[in-house]
């Protein structure tokens, strides 16, 4: 997905306990493919606590940070427990 963008994937089989405890962790892998040229990153993150079990939600940021977040409300909802990214403005088209 590009810069800004939205993405999705769809994973079969994977679960969670109905209640979250400290120190859980998921491994995740993605691709950053530079050209033609396939680039697998992996890293462990910890998922965040929930109050409520839902759907698995990664989200990715600069620096390969990685934030795992257990929620029913997807992600440019409300109540999802990371708030959508706020596009920067392009001064160019500002006039």
């Amino acid at each position: 997905m590009s810069a800004w963008g939205a993405g999705m994937a769809n994973i079969c089989c994977t679960s969670i306990p109905w209640v979250w405890r400290p120190g859980m962790k998921v491994s995740v892998r993605w691709n950053m493919p530079e050209g033609r040229k396939d680039v697998i990153k992996e890293k462990i993150a910890e998922i965040e606590k929930y109050d409520e079990p839902g759907d698995i939600y990664m989200h990715f940021f600069p620096n390969d940070e990685v934030r795992v977040v257990v929620s029913n409300t997807g992600g440019w909802g409300a109540k999802h427990p990371i708030p959508p990214p706020v596009k920067p403005i392009n001064l160019n088209s500002v006039k």
